[in-house]
Protein backbone atom coordinates (compact mmCIF):
# COMPACT_ATOMS: atom_id res chain seq x y z
CA UNK A 1 0.00 0.00 0.00
CA UNK A 2 1.42 3.12 -0.72
CA UNK A 3 1.75 6.12 1.26
CA UNK A 4 -1.29 8.29 -0.50
CA UNK A 5 -3.32 6.11 0.11
CA UNK A 6 -2.70 5.45 3.37
CA UNK A 7 -3.43 9.12 4.28
CA UNK A 8 -7.10 8.69 2.10
CA UNK A 9 -8.13 6.04 4.66
CA UNK A 10 -6.93 8.27 7.63
CA UNK A 11 -8.59 11.32 6.08
CA UNK A 12 -11.95 8.98 5.68
CA UNK A 13 -11.64 7.50 9.14
CA UNK A 14 -10.83 11.10 10.98
CA UNK A 15 -13.84 12.41 9.16
CA UNK A 16 -15.89 9.80 10.60
CA UNK A 17 -14.61 10.39 14.27
CA UNK A 18 -15.23 13.74 14.05
CA UNK A 19 -19.32 13.52 12.39
CA UNK A 20 -19.70 10.65 15.87
CA UNK A 21 -17.75 13.02 18.28
CA UNK A 22 -18.87 16.77 17.01
CA UNK A 23 -22.17 15.92 15.81
CA UNK A 24 -24.12 13.42 17.54
CA UNK A 25 -22.04 12.77 21.21
CA UNK A 26 -22.59 16.75 21.92
CA UNK A 27 -26.20 16.69 21.80
CA UNK A 28 -26.75 13.41 22.89
CA UNK A 29 -28.90 12.38 26.44
CA UNK A 30 -27.78 9.11 27.58
CA UNK A 31 -30.50 6.73 27.87
CA UNK A 32 -29.76 5.54 30.74
CA UNK A 33 -30.50 8.76 32.60
CA UNK A 34 -33.94 8.47 31.85
CA UNK A 35 -36.55 6.99 33.56
CA UNK A 36 -38.19 5.48 30.60
CA UNK A 37 -37.26 5.55 26.62
CA UNK A 38 -40.71 5.89 25.49
CA UNK A 39 -41.59 8.61 23.60
CA UNK A 40 -45.84 8.37 23.67
CA UNK A 41 -46.07 6.60 27.36
CA UNK A 42 -49.38 8.09 28.15
CA UNK A 43 -50.20 7.14 24.35
CA UNK A 44 -53.65 4.31 24.25
CA UNK A 45 -54.45 3.34 20.35
CA UNK A 46 -57.73 2.27 21.71
CA UNK A 47 -58.68 5.91 22.03
CA UNK A 48 -57.34 6.93 18.90
CA UNK A 49 -60.09 8.14 16.40
CA UNK A 50 -58.13 9.67 13.32
CA UNK A 51 -54.95 9.27 11.64
CA UNK A 52 -53.09 11.30 8.93
CA UNK A 53 -50.30 10.75 7.20
CA UNK A 54 -48.39 13.03 4.64
CA UNK A 55 -45.83 10.84 2.84
CA UNK A 56 -42.43 12.66 1.63
CA UNK A 57 -43.73 14.21 -1.67
CA UNK A 58 -46.85 13.96 -1.80
CA UNK A 59 -49.59 16.61 -1.48
CA UNK A 60 -52.27 14.60 -1.19
CA UNK A 61 -53.10 13.36 3.03
CA UNK A 62 -53.71 9.78 3.95
CA UNK A 63 -56.19 9.94 6.59
CA UNK A 64 -58.09 7.35 8.27
CA UNK A 65 -60.99 7.92 10.45
CA UNK A 66 -62.46 5.50 13.15
CA UNK A 67 -66.73 5.24 13.88
CA UNK A 68 -68.25 2.55 15.82
CA UNK A 69 -65.03 0.41 15.77
CA UNK A 70 -64.28 0.21 12.37
CA UNK A 71 -61.90 2.63 10.39
CA UNK A 72 -62.33 4.13 6.95
CA UNK A 73 -59.97 5.68 4.33
CA UNK A 74 -61.62 9.48 3.97
CA UNK A 75 -58.40 10.86 2.38
CA UNK A 76 -57.68 10.94 -1.02
CA UNK A 77 -60.81 8.80 -1.40
CA UNK A 78 -63.36 7.14 0.86
CA UNK A 79 -62.69 3.37 1.21
CA UNK A 80 -62.76 0.35 3.84
CA UNK A 81 -59.63 0.53 5.61
CA UNK A 82 -57.64 -2.41 6.46
CA UNK A 83 -58.36 -1.94 10.08
CA UNK A 84 -55.34 -4.18 11.09
CA UNK A 85 -52.89 -2.24 9.27
CA UNK A 86 -53.98 1.04 10.87
CA UNK A 87 -53.83 -0.85 14.60
CA UNK A 88 -50.23 -1.68 13.56
CA UNK A 89 -49.07 1.67 13.01
CA UNK A 90 -50.88 2.91 16.41
CA UNK A 91 -49.57 0.11 18.44
CA UNK A 92 -46.18 0.79 16.87
CA UNK A 93 -45.91 4.50 18.08
CA UNK A 94 -47.28 3.50 21.54
CA UNK A 95 -44.14 1.23 21.71
CA UNK A 96 -42.20 3.69 20.06
CA UNK A 97 -38.49 4.33 21.76
CA UNK A 98 -35.97 6.94 21.34
CA UNK A 99 -32.23 5.60 21.74
CA UNK A 100 -30.85 8.94 21.97
CA UNK A 101 -32.47 12.10 22.78
CA UNK A 102 -30.55 15.35 21.52
CA UNK A 103 -32.60 18.10 24.20
CA UNK A 104 -33.24 21.41 22.43
CA UNK A 105 -30.25 23.07 25.09
CA UNK A 106 -27.49 21.24 22.56
CA UNK A 107 -29.23 22.56 19.71
CA UNK A 108 -29.82 26.22 19.98
CA UNK A 109 -25.89 26.60 18.77
CA UNK A 110 -27.19 24.59 15.34
CA UNK A 111 -29.00 26.93 13.42
CA UNK A 112 -29.82 24.52 10.62
CA UNK A 113 -30.44 21.56 12.47
CA UNK A 114 -33.92 21.29 10.99
CA UNK A 115 -32.13 20.85 7.33
CA UNK A 116 -29.57 18.39 9.08
CA UNK A 117 -32.26 16.26 11.08
CA UNK A 118 -34.70 16.53 7.60
CA UNK A 119 -37.39 18.06 9.16
CA UNK A 120 -37.69 20.64 6.61
CA UNK A 121 -38.83 18.19 4.31
CA UNK A 122 -39.49 14.94 6.11
CA UNK A 123 -39.57 11.63 4.97
CA UNK A 124 -43.15 11.59 6.50
CA UNK A 125 -45.87 13.84 9.17
CA UNK A 126 -48.49 12.37 11.35
CA UNK A 127 -50.86 13.40 13.12
CA UNK A 128 -53.28 11.33 15.53
CA UNK A 129 -56.68 12.58 17.52
CA UNK A 130 -57.06 10.45 20.93
CA UNK A 131 -59.66 11.26 23.36
CA UNK A 132 -58.95 15.30 23.90
CA UNK A 133 -55.86 15.06 22.66
CA UNK A 134 -53.62 15.39 19.38
CA UNK A 135 -50.01 13.37 18.72
CA UNK A 136 -48.04 15.17 15.89
CA UNK A 137 -44.74 13.82 14.54
CA UNK A 138 -42.42 14.33 12.09
CA UNK A 139 -40.17 11.53 11.10
CA UNK A 140 -36.96 12.91 9.44
CA UNK A 141 -33.84 11.68 7.69
CA UNK A 142 -31.55 8.65 8.51
CA UNK A 143 -28.45 8.69 10.68
CA UNK A 144 -24.68 8.78 9.70
CA UNK A 145 -24.08 5.80 11.12
CA UNK A 146 -26.53 2.63 11.85
CA UNK A 147 -29.86 1.90 10.80
CA UNK A 148 -31.86 4.59 13.01
CA UNK A 149 -34.01 7.93 11.89
CA UNK A 150 -34.42 11.53 13.64
CA UNK A 151 -38.12 12.13 14.84
CA UNK A 152 -39.22 14.84 16.20
CA UNK A 153 -42.51 15.71 18.30
CA UNK A 154 -44.74 18.79 17.65
CA UNK A 155 -44.51 20.87 21.04
CA UNK A 156 -40.96 19.46 21.56
CA UNK A 157 -37.57 21.39 20.17
CA UNK A 158 -35.65 17.78 20.91
CA UNK A 159 -34.46 15.51 18.39
CA UNK A 160 -35.22 12.09 19.11
CA UNK A 161 -33.08 8.98 17.45
CA UNK A 162 -35.29 5.90 16.85
CA UNK A 163 -34.67 2.49 14.81
CA UNK A 164 -35.72 2.67 11.53
CA UNK A 165 -37.81 -0.28 11.41
CA UNK A 166 -40.75 2.29 12.47
CA UNK A 167 -40.79 3.35 8.85
CA UNK A 168 -42.11 -0.22 7.79
CA UNK A 169 -45.55 1.08 9.65
CA UNK A 170 -45.92 4.08 7.63
CA UNK A 171 -48.23 3.77 4.11
CA UNK A 172 -46.23 5.27 1.18
CA UNK A 173 -49.59 5.56 -0.49
CA UNK A 174 -53.75 5.29 0.37
CA UNK A 175 -53.06 1.84 -1.06
CA UNK A 176 -51.21 0.61 1.76
CA UNK A 177 -54.22 1.67 3.94
CA UNK A 178 -56.86 0.14 1.89
CA UNK A 179 -58.97 -3.26 2.81
CA UNK A 180 -57.62 -5.45 0.33
CA UNK A 181 -61.23 -8.08 0.75
CA UNK A 182 -62.99 -7.61 -2.60
CA UNK A 183 -65.83 -9.03 -0.86
CA UNK A 184 -67.71 -7.69 2.77
CA UNK A 185 -70.47 -9.68 3.09
CA UNK A 186 -71.65 -9.84 6.02
CA UNK A 187 -74.85 -11.90 5.26
CA UNK A 188 -76.15 -15.40 4.42
CA UNK A 189 -75.93 -16.31 0.72
CA UNK A 190 -78.69 -18.00 -0.75
CA UNK A 191 -77.89 -17.53 -4.50
CA UNK A 192 -74.71 -17.79 -6.62
CA UNK A 193 -75.21 -16.85 -10.49
CA UNK A 194 -72.27 -17.33 -12.66
CA UNK A 195 -72.19 -16.23 -16.03
CA UNK A 196 -68.98 -16.24 -18.22
CA UNK A 197 -69.54 -15.64 -21.66
CA UNK A 198 -72.24 -18.12 -23.16
CA UNK A 199 -72.98 -20.13 -20.30
CA UNK A 200 -74.83 -19.11 -17.36
CA UNK A 201 -75.92 -20.95 -13.87
CA UNK A 202 -77.54 -20.37 -10.45
CA UNK A 203 -77.28 -22.20 -7.61
CA UNK A 204 -79.47 -21.77 -4.65
CA UNK A 205 -79.54 -22.49 -1.26
CA UNK A 206 -82.35 -24.43 0.15
CA UNK A 207 -83.27 -26.56 3.31
CA UNK A 208 -79.84 -26.68 4.47
CA UNK A 209 -78.62 -28.09 1.08
CA UNK A 210 -77.52 -26.18 -2.32
CA UNK A 211 -79.46 -27.06 -5.44
CA UNK A 212 -79.67 -26.00 -9.25
CA UNK A 213 -82.49 -26.04 -11.53
CA UNK A 214 -82.39 -29.69 -12.51
CA UNK A 215 -79.82 -31.25 -10.14
CA UNK A 216 -78.46 -31.36 -6.70
CA UNK A 217 -75.68 -29.31 -6.03
CA UNK A 218 -72.24 -31.09 -4.11
CA UNK A 219 -72.51 -29.33 -1.26
CA UNK A 220 -68.80 -29.37 -0.08
CA UNK A 221 -67.46 -28.29 -3.73
CA UNK A 222 -69.71 -25.31 -3.39
CA UNK A 223 -69.00 -24.02 0.03
CA UNK A 224 -65.19 -24.71 -0.28
CA UNK A 225 -65.38 -22.80 -3.52
CA UNK A 226 -67.74 -19.89 -1.91
CA UNK A 227 -65.61 -19.96 1.10
CA UNK A 228 -62.29 -19.22 -1.14
CA UNK A 229 -63.78 -16.93 -3.16
CA UNK A 230 -65.36 -14.73 -0.51
CA UNK A 231 -61.58 -14.58 1.37
CA UNK A 232 -60.54 -13.39 -2.36
CA UNK A 233 -57.87 -10.27 -2.06
CA UNK A 234 -56.62 -7.48 -4.21
CA UNK A 235 -54.04 -7.75 -5.82
CA UNK A 236 -53.15 -4.17 -6.68
CA UNK A 237 -55.35 -1.05 -6.91
CA UNK A 238 -55.52 0.34 -11.15
CA UNK A 239 -57.63 2.75 -10.45
CA UNK A 240 -60.46 4.49 -8.73
CA UNK A 241 -61.16 7.15 -11.55
CA UNK A 242 -65.09 6.74 -12.77
CA UNK A 243 -64.38 8.08 -15.99
CA UNK A 244 -61.59 5.02 -16.69
CA UNK A 245 -62.18 3.29 -19.86
CA UNK A 246 -63.11 0.17 -19.11
CA UNK A 247 -62.28 -1.05 -22.49
CA UNK A 248 -58.96 -1.03 -20.97
CA UNK A 249 -59.71 -3.72 -19.15
CA UNK A 250 -61.73 -5.69 -20.72
CA UNK A 251 -64.65 -3.96 -18.36
CA UNK A 252 -67.06 -3.09 -21.16
CA UNK A 253 -68.95 -6.12 -21.26
CA UNK A 254 -67.40 -8.33 -18.47
CA UNK A 255 -66.20 -12.01 -19.68
CA UNK A 256 -67.57 -13.31 -16.30
CA UNK A 257 -70.15 -12.18 -13.37
CA UNK A 258 -70.32 -13.51 -10.39
CA UNK A 259 -73.54 -12.36 -8.46
CA UNK A 260 -74.18 -13.10 -4.75
CA UNK A 261 -77.44 -12.69 -3.14
CA UNK A 262 -79.65 -13.00 0.13
CA UNK A 263 -82.93 -13.72 -1.19
CA UNK A 264 -84.15 -10.77 -3.00
CA UNK A 265 -81.13 -8.76 -1.54
CA UNK A 266 -78.65 -8.39 -4.16
CA UNK A 267 -75.35 -8.51 -2.01
CA UNK A 268 -72.38 -8.34 -5.12
CA UNK A 269 -71.84 -8.01 -8.35
CA UNK A 270 -68.26 -8.89 -9.24
CA UNK A 271 -67.41 -8.34 -12.58
CA UNK A 272 -64.46 -9.73 -14.63
CA UNK A 273 -62.46 -8.67 -17.74
CA UNK A 274 -59.03 -9.96 -19.09
CA UNK A 275 -55.82 -10.75 -17.93
CA UNK A 276 -52.90 -7.63 -17.72
CA UNK A 277 -50.57 -8.28 -21.18
CA UNK A 278 -47.91 -9.03 -19.00
CA UNK A 279 -49.56 -11.03 -15.69
CA UNK A 280 -52.01 -14.05 -17.30
CA UNK A 281 -51.84 -15.06 -13.47
CA UNK A 282 -54.40 -12.22 -12.94
CA UNK A 283 -57.46 -10.49 -14.02
CA UNK A 284 -58.89 -6.63 -14.17
CA UNK A 285 -61.87 -7.18 -12.02
CA UNK A 286 -64.76 -4.24 -10.44
CA UNK A 287 -67.51 -4.71 -7.98
CA UNK A 288 -70.90 -3.04 -10.15
CA UNK A 289 -71.68 0.22 -9.69
CA UNK A 290 -68.31 1.12 -7.58
CA UNK A 291 -65.31 2.93 -9.81
CA UNK A 292 -62.52 1.48 -8.06
CA UNK A 293 -60.65 -1.16 -10.76
CA UNK A 294 -58.24 -3.36 -9.54
CA UNK A 295 -56.44 -6.89 -10.22
CA UNK A 296 -57.14 -9.85 -8.59
CA UNK A 297 -56.10 -14.17 -8.75
CA UNK A 298 -56.87 -15.75 -11.91
CA UNK A 299 -57.38 -19.02 -9.85
CA UNK A 300 -60.32 -18.80 -7.60
CA UNK A 301 -62.65 -17.27 -10.21
CA UNK A 302 -61.64 -19.59 -13.18
CA UNK A 303 -63.57 -22.02 -11.25
CA UNK A 304 -66.66 -20.39 -11.62
CA UNK A 305 -66.00 -20.25 -15.37
CA UNK A 306 -66.82 -24.02 -15.60
CA UNK A 307 -69.74 -26.13 -16.80
CA UNK A 308 -72.77 -26.17 -14.02
CA UNK A 309 -71.95 -29.69 -14.12
CA UNK A 310 -68.98 -29.24 -12.57
CA UNK A 311 -70.90 -28.43 -9.79
CA UNK A 312 -73.25 -31.13 -10.12
CA UNK A 313 -73.93 -33.51 -7.18
CA UNK A 314 -72.43 -36.94 -8.47
CA UNK A 315 -74.24 -39.01 -5.78
CA UNK A 316 -77.43 -40.45 -6.49
CA UNK A 317 -79.16 -40.15 -3.81
CA UNK A 318 -77.86 -38.04 -0.91
CA UNK A 319 -78.69 -39.38 2.63
CA UNK A 320 -77.22 -41.14 5.98
CA UNK A 321 -77.97 -44.63 5.06
CA UNK A 322 -78.66 -44.73 9.70
CA UNK A 323 -81.94 -42.75 8.86
CA UNK A 324 -83.53 -44.61 6.69
CA UNK A 325 -85.93 -47.04 8.61
CA UNK A 326 -87.84 -48.40 5.62
CA UNK A 327 -87.26 -49.84 1.84
CA UNK A 328 -89.90 -50.43 -0.69
CA UNK A 329 -88.92 -52.07 -3.53
CA UNK A 330 -90.99 -53.05 -6.48
CA UNK A 331 -89.11 -55.43 -9.38
CA UNK A 332 -89.42 -59.18 -9.78
CA UNK A 333 -91.87 -58.95 -7.20
CA UNK A 334 -92.64 -56.43 -4.11
CA UNK A 335 -91.41 -56.42 -0.77
CA UNK A 336 -90.98 -53.68 2.07
CA UNK A 337 -88.49 -54.22 4.34
CA UNK A 338 -88.81 -52.47 8.34
CA UNK A 339 -85.97 -51.72 10.44
CA UNK A 340 -86.24 -53.94 13.40
CA UNK A 341 -83.92 -52.23 16.17
CA UNK A 342 -80.45 -53.50 15.21
CA UNK A 343 -81.48 -55.84 12.51
CA UNK A 344 -84.35 -55.80 9.16
CA UNK A 345 -87.35 -57.96 8.87
CA UNK A 346 -89.55 -58.44 5.32
CA UNK A 347 -92.64 -57.39 6.44
CA UNK A 348 -95.28 -59.86 5.88
CA UNK A 349 -93.05 -62.84 5.65
CA UNK A 350 -92.50 -65.44 8.63
CA UNK A 351 -89.08 -67.59 8.71
CA UNK A 352 -86.97 -65.05 6.88
CA UNK A 353 -83.99 -64.06 8.01
CA UNK A 354 -83.11 -60.55 6.12
CA UNK A 355 -79.20 -60.00 6.06
CA UNK A 356 -78.53 -56.91 7.65
CA UNK A 357 -75.23 -56.99 6.45
CA UNK A 358 -76.48 -56.94 2.56
CA UNK A 359 -79.00 -54.08 3.54
CA UNK A 360 -76.26 -51.76 5.07
CA UNK A 361 -74.52 -52.36 1.64
CA UNK A 362 -77.40 -51.71 -0.49
CA UNK A 363 -77.88 -48.37 1.59
CA UNK A 364 -74.34 -47.41 1.37
CA UNK A 365 -74.51 -47.90 -2.43
CA UNK A 366 -77.47 -45.98 -3.15
CA UNK A 367 -76.13 -43.11 -1.16
CA UNK A 368 -72.52 -43.17 -2.44
CA UNK A 369 -72.71 -44.12 -6.57
CA UNK A 370 -72.17 -41.67 -8.90
CA UNK A 371 -74.55 -41.06 -11.87
CA UNK A 372 -74.49 -38.69 -15.22
CA UNK A 373 -76.46 -36.65 -16.41
CA UNK A 374 -77.77 -38.11 -19.62
CA UNK A 375 -80.58 -35.50 -20.40
CA UNK A 376 -81.77 -32.81 -18.27
CA UNK A 377 -85.47 -32.67 -19.19
CA UNK A 378 -87.22 -35.72 -20.55
CA UNK A 379 -90.50 -35.58 -21.41
CA UNK A 380 -91.15 -39.32 -23.18
CA UNK A 381 -89.32 -41.80 -20.19
CA UNK A 382 -89.79 -44.83 -22.66
CA UNK A 383 -86.79 -45.12 -24.34
CA UNK A 384 -85.04 -45.17 -21.43
CA UNK A 385 -87.27 -47.88 -19.68
CA UNK A 386 -88.31 -45.74 -17.17
CA UNK A 387 -91.96 -45.68 -18.06
CA UNK A 388 -92.66 -49.27 -16.54
CA UNK A 389 -89.15 -49.57 -14.67
CA UNK A 390 -87.28 -52.61 -14.05
CA UNK A 391 -87.14 -51.83 -10.62
CA UNK A 392 -88.14 -49.01 -7.98
CA UNK A 393 -86.60 -48.23 -4.38
CA UNK A 394 -88.35 -46.00 -1.96
CA UNK A 395 -86.34 -45.15 0.72
CA UNK A 396 -87.99 -43.58 4.19
CA UNK A 397 -87.50 -42.47 7.53
CA UNK A 398 -89.26 -42.07 10.64
CA UNK A 399 -85.75 -39.78 12.10
CA UNK A 400 -86.60 -36.56 9.61
CA UNK A 401 -90.16 -35.01 10.60
CA UNK A 402 -90.00 -32.84 7.13
CA UNK A 403 -90.55 -35.59 4.77
CA UNK A 404 -91.03 -39.07 5.27
CA UNK A 405 -89.70 -40.39 1.56
CA UNK A 406 -86.03 -39.63 1.12
CA UNK A 407 -85.54 -40.64 -2.00
CA UNK A 408 -87.65 -42.72 -4.62
CA UNK A 409 -85.56 -44.33 -7.27
CA UNK A 410 -86.55 -46.02 -10.81
CA UNK A 411 -84.39 -47.70 -12.61
CA UNK A 412 -84.52 -48.53 -16.47
CA UNK A 413 -82.72 -49.98 -19.41
CA UNK A 414 -79.24 -50.93 -19.84
CA UNK A 415 -77.46 -49.39 -23.03
CA UNK A 416 -73.64 -49.28 -23.37
CA UNK A 417 -73.15 -50.77 -19.65
CA UNK A 418 -75.40 -47.78 -18.27
CA UNK A 419 -78.44 -48.11 -16.28
CA UNK A 420 -81.12 -45.21 -16.98
CA UNK A 421 -82.19 -43.68 -13.75
CA UNK A 422 -84.53 -41.53 -12.44
CA UNK A 423 -85.43 -39.60 -8.70
CA UNK A 424 -89.25 -39.58 -8.68
CA UNK A 425 -88.32 -37.01 -5.37
CA UNK A 426 -86.64 -34.76 -6.92
CA UNK A 427 -85.74 -33.21 -10.33
CA UNK A 428 -88.51 -35.50 -12.09
CA UNK A 429 -87.74 -34.76 -15.63
CA UNK A 430 -83.75 -35.14 -15.12
CA UNK A 431 -82.82 -38.51 -16.53
CA UNK A 432 -79.47 -39.70 -15.41
CA UNK A 433 -77.76 -43.17 -15.48
CA UNK A 434 -75.01 -45.33 -13.25
CA UNK A 435 -72.81 -48.06 -14.01
CA UNK A 436 -74.34 -51.74 -14.92
CA UNK A 437 -72.11 -53.47 -12.27
CA UNK A 438 -73.48 -51.26 -9.35
CA UNK A 439 -77.28 -52.08 -10.66
CA UNK A 440 -75.77 -55.71 -10.28
CA UNK A 441 -75.63 -55.38 -6.75
CA UNK A 442 -79.16 -54.15 -5.89
CA UNK A 443 -81.58 -56.95 -5.24
CA UNK A 444 -84.70 -56.82 -7.13
CA UNK A 445 -86.73 -59.56 -5.38
CA UNK A 446 -87.55 -60.07 -1.70
CA UNK A 447 -85.67 -63.46 -1.62
CA UNK A 448 -82.65 -61.89 -1.99
CA UNK A 449 -82.55 -59.99 1.01
CA UNK A 450 -82.61 -63.65 2.61
CA UNK A 451 -79.64 -64.53 5.46
CA UNK A 452 -76.79 -65.32 2.90
CA UNK A 453 -75.51 -67.95 5.32
CA UNK A 454 -76.10 -70.98 3.48
CA UNK A 455 -75.02 -73.57 6.00
CA UNK A 456 -72.69 -73.91 9.08
CA UNK A 457 -71.16 -77.14 10.39
CA UNK A 458 -68.36 -78.67 11.73
CA UNK A 459 -65.86 -80.31 10.07
CA UNK A 460 -65.71 -83.49 12.35
CA UNK A 461 -69.09 -83.99 11.98
CA UNK A 462 -68.37 -84.68 7.82
CA UNK A 463 -68.43 -88.33 7.52
CA UNK A 464 -68.40 -88.26 3.76
CA UNK A 465 -67.36 -86.33 0.68
CA UNK A 466 -68.80 -87.49 -3.20
CA UNK A 467 -67.42 -85.62 -5.70
CA UNK A 468 -69.05 -85.64 -9.51
CA UNK A 469 -66.67 -84.13 -12.52
CA UNK A 470 -67.14 -84.10 -16.54
CA UNK A 471 -68.72 -88.02 -15.94
CA UNK A 472 -65.82 -89.01 -13.23
CA UNK A 473 -67.05 -90.10 -9.57
CA UNK A 474 -65.27 -90.13 -6.69
CA UNK A 475 -65.96 -90.57 -2.95
CA UNK A 476 -64.29 -89.84 0.20
CA UNK A 477 -65.25 -91.32 3.89
CA UNK A 478 -64.03 -90.93 7.45
CA UNK A 479 -62.56 -94.23 8.87
CA UNK A 480 -62.75 -95.19 12.60
CA UNK A 481 -59.32 -93.47 12.87
CA UNK A 482 -61.05 -90.30 12.00
CA UNK A 483 -59.14 -90.03 8.94
CA UNK A 484 -60.13 -89.77 5.06
CA UNK A 485 -59.97 -92.37 2.72
CA UNK A 486 -61.25 -93.38 -0.71
CA UNK A 487 -64.22 -95.14 -0.78
CA UNK A 488 -64.39 -98.62 -2.55
CA UNK A 489 -64.46 -98.14 -6.31
CA UNK A 490 -62.83 -94.73 -6.23
CA UNK A 491 -58.88 -93.83 -6.31
CA UNK A 492 -56.73 -90.74 -6.51
CA UNK A 493 -54.25 -88.36 -5.52
CA UNK A 494 -55.25 -86.31 -1.59
CA UNK A 495 -53.24 -84.15 0.37
CA UNK A 496 -55.86 -85.01 3.58
CA UNK A 497 -54.44 -81.76 5.53
CA UNK A 498 -55.52 -79.50 2.38
CA UNK A 499 -58.80 -82.29 2.00
CA UNK A 500 -59.51 -81.49 5.82
CA UNK A 501 -59.01 -77.54 5.32
CA UNK A 502 -61.17 -77.23 2.28
CA UNK A 503 -63.96 -79.36 3.78
CA UNK A 504 -63.89 -77.07 7.55
CA UNK A 505 -63.67 -73.97 5.14
CA UNK A 506 -66.86 -75.01 3.21
CA UNK A 507 -68.58 -75.89 6.51
CA UNK A 508 -68.96 -71.81 7.01
CA UNK A 509 -70.41 -71.06 3.64
CA UNK A 510 -71.81 -67.47 2.59
CA UNK A 511 -73.53 -66.42 -0.68
CA UNK A 512 -71.93 -63.28 -1.85
CA UNK A 513 -75.04 -62.26 -3.91
CA UNK A 514 -78.27 -64.69 -4.29
CA UNK A 515 -78.56 -64.41 -8.25
CA UNK A 516 -81.37 -66.59 -8.96
CA UNK A 517 -84.93 -68.80 -7.51
CA UNK A 518 -86.23 -72.04 -8.69
CA UNK A 519 -83.75 -71.67 -11.43
CA UNK A 520 -84.19 -74.12 -13.92
CA UNK A 521 -82.48 -72.90 -17.01
CA UNK A 522 -78.93 -73.90 -16.34
CA UNK A 523 -77.50 -73.41 -19.59
CA UNK A 524 -77.66 -68.98 -18.46
CA UNK A 525 -75.39 -70.44 -15.94
CA UNK A 526 -73.37 -72.94 -17.51
CA UNK A 527 -73.95 -75.47 -14.89
CA UNK A 528 -74.09 -78.67 -17.30
CA UNK A 529 -70.80 -77.41 -19.01
CA UNK A 530 -69.19 -77.33 -16.44
CA UNK A 531 -70.17 -80.40 -14.97
CA UNK A 532 -68.83 -79.84 -11.39
CA UNK A 533 -71.01 -81.61 -8.31
CA UNK A 534 -69.85 -81.99 -4.81
CA UNK A 535 -72.11 -83.59 -1.86
CA UNK A 536 -71.27 -83.90 1.70
CA UNK A 537 -73.36 -86.02 3.96
CA UNK A 538 -73.44 -84.97 7.56
CA UNK A 539 -73.95 -86.56 10.97
CA UNK A 540 -76.57 -84.87 12.57
CA UNK A 541 -76.92 -86.18 16.34
CA UNK A 542 -78.35 -89.46 15.64
CA UNK A 543 -78.97 -89.11 11.97
CA UNK A 544 -77.04 -87.67 8.75
CA UNK A 545 -78.27 -85.51 5.74
CA UNK A 546 -77.16 -84.60 2.89
CA UNK A 547 -76.14 -81.05 1.28
CA UNK A 548 -75.19 -80.88 -2.24
CA UNK A 549 -73.28 -77.91 -4.32
CA UNK A 550 -73.12 -77.49 -8.40
CA UNK A 551 -70.79 -75.29 -9.72
CA UNK A 552 -71.64 -73.23 -13.11
CA UNK A 553 -69.59 -70.56 -14.83
CA UNK A 554 -68.22 -67.16 -14.42
CA UNK A 555 -70.63 -64.19 -13.35
CA UNK A 556 -69.88 -61.05 -14.66
CA UNK A 557 -67.87 -59.93 -11.37
CA UNK A 558 -65.28 -62.49 -11.76
CA UNK A 559 -66.84 -65.27 -9.10
CA UNK A 560 -68.42 -68.59 -9.59
CA UNK A 561 -72.15 -69.48 -9.68
CA UNK A 562 -73.25 -72.18 -7.98
CA UNK A 563 -76.33 -73.68 -6.89
CA UNK A 564 -77.36 -75.50 -3.62
CA UNK A 565 -81.33 -76.34 -2.14
CA UNK A 566 -82.57 -73.22 0.24
CA UNK A 567 -85.69 -73.82 2.09
CA UNK A 568 -86.95 -76.30 -0.66
CA UNK A 569 -85.88 -73.94 -3.35
CA UNK A 570 -82.62 -74.28 -5.58
CA UNK A 571 -80.83 -70.95 -5.43
CA UNK A 572 -78.00 -69.72 -7.72
CA UNK A 573 -75.77 -67.64 -5.73
CA UNK A 574 -72.33 -66.28 -6.31
CA UNK A 575 -69.47 -68.53 -4.89
CA UNK A 576 -66.89 -66.49 -2.92
CA UNK A 577 -64.00 -66.50 -4.67
CA UNK A 578 -61.23 -67.30 -2.16
CA UNK A 579 -63.03 -70.52 -0.84
CA UNK A 580 -63.22 -71.76 -4.56
CA UNK A 581 -59.42 -71.64 -4.98
CA UNK A 582 -59.94 -74.79 -1.97
CA UNK A 583 -62.11 -76.44 -4.23
CA UNK A 584 -60.41 -76.08 -7.25
CA UNK A 585 -57.21 -77.53 -5.46
CA UNK A 586 -58.89 -80.09 -3.20
CA UNK A 587 -62.50 -80.65 -4.45
CA UNK A 588 -61.99 -81.95 -7.61
CA UNK A 589 -61.41 -84.72 -9.63
CA UNK A 590 -58.29 -84.96 -11.84
CA UNK A 591 -58.54 -85.73 -15.13
CA UNK A 592 -56.57 -89.01 -16.28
Amino acid sequence: MNSKTTWTCVAIAAVLFALIVFVEKPFRKQSHLAASTKIFPGFNPATATRIEIRPSGSRKKIRAERSAGTWTLTSPLEYPAASPRIEGTLDALAALNWHIYIAPAELKDRPTAQEEFGFVEPVATLSVEHGNSVLNLLVGTNTPVGEQIYLQVLGDVGVYVVDKIFLQYLPITADDWRDPSVFRVTNAITSIKSRAGNKAFTITHTNGSWRMPQARADNTKVNELLKKTLALQVAQFETDNPQANLETFGLVTPEMELTFAADTNLLAVLQVGKSPTNDPAQVFAKLQNQPHIFRVAQETLAEWRASQTNFVDRRLASFAPTNITQIEGRGMDSFLLQRAGNGWSMAGVTNFAVDTELVQDVLNLLSRANVDIEKDIVTDFTSYGLESPALRYTLRTSKVASASIVAQIDFGTNQSGQIFVRRLDEYPDTVKSIQREQFARLPQASWQFRDRQIWNFSSNDVVSVAIQQKGQTRKLVRNAQNEWTFAAGSQGVMNPFAFDEAIHRLGDLKAVFWVAKDENNSESFLFKEVDHRIALEIKRGEKTETVSLEFGGFSEFGTRYAATMVDGSRMVFEFPWPLFFEVQDSLTITPK
